[in-house]
């Protein structure tokens, strides 16, 4: 009976030599084209699972509120550029340099505050631009201009491993094992940045910043083993949690990058690192209220969020996805700065429900015009959202914010001067300009034969004329007196029903007598809804 097993055994074991080897034979003689299919799947799964989102850092709200502050204090425009920005820790692989990039243009979206000069040179690593720059420079076809100011510093350290929790707990028996583990690691990074006077090549005494980060690791393990008759069985469960280097450093970018500018124009900054939004479990929150929501409260949600900031005029119902709905987010994550997609992703949520959340003064959250407003407090309807943002219930139609601006904060202007407007809106609309100089005749001055586009996008800077196109016109003044721009904006175009008086080539005075008989023409074209921005001086004699 043994040689029969053992025989049998033996039988066995040569027949899965001799499958495993015919298989071996099979694979090897296979062509690749036979697997076609499995190969053209690779196109798809070569794709991210999830849509590729803005980066963002707890200061974002920062920088748009710095933005507006150095464009209504007339900061800019700034030439400046900046240094390598090093890891002195060499732990730290980011382009710190590029995010203070970044940073500066967020400042500078609507203000025009800064326009960075990017020269570099490295011998080593000679590219396209460089080549060209040196070549050009070489033979006087090409001026760089020097800037006024640069940054300068480093990712000055990375502690890692500065406080460990580790606790771990284990039981066992007859039967099995069960085992329980949770690691807590702290590391701490530091930023330091400082603005010099290029010219001079010195640091500016008291314009500098220098923040630290504390990043988290957690890791957690579950080990459970267990013996079922002389068979075992294994279980091991693990989560782990790690921040990482990257969306740290643009934060303390950002912060740094606040700091520096507002202490250099001598600005108020720290209105604008006080926000709630920059508070850490800011997003935090705003995920979890999201997270609570079913798919139709995020879409009623976003649309009445949509309807009160005067993008969207439909059901609100969240049961229903217009294409009037995706249309109007389209529209609105444009002047957000996020992916333009129509999707109602948490994205849109976030940037739309932000204006509508307010900080308990303890570390927590509430919000602020949301829901039935007959069954809010006193306390609650009295909250007004962020930045002048209307409550989600409000129906009235909102026309889009028309700010202008000019180069100085002076009103007081001399015969032989020259001006040049800022102007932006907060929504993509079609926009118009009109002059009206000292002899009160008005002109358009936007859209022009330079600039010929009428719509323009939401949250940006127009300069009209363009100081920075040398074959640009000039509006300079040539008498004393009151003059004034005004510009118009509407959500969608209506110079086919405007006047005939009104489509008057550009820069060529028009046949009207005042700016009241262009209004009136603007409000029976769009409607009623007209978004409408003014700015006046004076002209006196030098």
């Amino acid at each position: 009976m043994h040689r029969v097993l053992g025989g049998g055994l033996r039988v066995a074991v040569t027949a899965c030599a001799v499958i495993a080897l015919g298989g071996c034979s099979t694979l090897g003689k296979s062509s690749p084209q036979k697997n076609a299919a499995f190969f053209d799947q690779n196109y798809v799964e070569d794709r991210s699972v999830v849509w590729p989102v803005r980066s963002v850092s707890n200061f974002d709200d920062g920088l748009a509120c710095m933005d507006a502050m150095l464009r209504d204090n007339h900061v800019g425009p700034i030439l400046i550029t900046s240094k390598t920005i090093p890891d002195a820790s060499g732990k730290v692989f980011v382009a710190t340099k590029d995010m203070v990039i970044t940073s500066l243009s967020e400042m500078s979206r609507t203000s025009n505050a800064f326009r960075f000069v990017d020269y570099e040179v490295d011998p080593l690593k000679q590219d396209t631009v460089q080549t060209l720059t040196g070549l050009l420079l070489q033979a006087n076809q090409m001026q760089i201009q020097v800037p006024q100011l640069y940054v300068s510093g480093a990712i000055s350290f990375l502690d890692q491993n500065v406080m460990i929790d580790r606790r771990s707990l284990g039981a066992g028996t007859n039967q099995g094992e069960v085992g329980y583990s949770r690691d807590l690691i702290g590391t701490v990074m530091g930023a330091e940045l400082h603005l010099g006077d290029f010219q001079t090549r010195t640091l500016i005494p008291g314009v500098h910043s220098a923040n630290e980060m504390a990043l988290a690791n957690k890791g957690a393990g579950l080990d459970l083993g267990g013996r079922i008759r002389k068979a075992g069985v294994q279980f091991e469960f693990g989560n782990d949690y790690s921040q990482g280097v990257g969306p740290a450093t643009r934060t303390l970018v950002d912060l740094s990058m606040i700091e520096l500018v507002g202490k250099w124009a001598r600005l108020p900054y720290w209105e604008c690192l006080s926000l709630d939004s920059a508070h850490p479990e800011f997003q935090r929150q705003l995920r979890q209220w999201y997270l609570k929501m079913d798919d139709a409260q995020r879409a009623a949600f976003i649309a009445r969020g949509l309807r009160a900031n005067g993008y969207y005029d439909g059901d609100v119902s969240g049961r229903v996805i217009p294409a009037a709905l995706r249309d109007a987010v389209r529209r609105y994550q444009v002047d957000a700065g996020i992916a333009a997609t129509g999707d109602l992703s948490y994205e849109t949520y976030d940037r739309l429900a932000r204006d509508y959340v307010r900080s308990d003064g303890q570390g927590g959250f509430s919000r602020i015009g949301w829901g039935d407003v007959s069954r809010r407090m006193p306390t609650e309807l009295a909250a007004i959202p962020r930045n002048g943002t209307p409550a989600l219930e409000s129906t009235d139609p909102r026309p889009a914010r028309v700010t202008i601006t000019l180069p100085s904060s002076t009103t007081e202007y001399t015969v032989g001067q020259s001006v040049y407007f800022n102007i932006s809106t907060d929504r993509t609309g079609y926009l118009r300009c009109y002059y009206r100089d000292a002899k009160n005749a008005i002109t358009q001055v936007y859209p022009n034969p330079l600039q010929t586009a009428a719509q323009v996008e939401g949250n940006r800077s127009l300069l009209v004329p363009d100081p920075n196109n040398p074959q640009s016109f000039a509006i300079e003044f040539s008498r004393p007196g009151s003059e004034e721009v005004r510009c118009y904006d509407t959500a969608h175009d209506v110079s086919a029903r405007l006047p005939a008086t009104l489509n008057a080539p550009p820069l060529e005075p028009l046949s009207v007598a005042s700016f009241d008989e262009l209004e009136r023409a603007y409000a029976t074209a769009a409607g009623g809804l007209v978004g409408r921005g003014v700015r006046a001086w004076t002209v006196v004699r030098p």
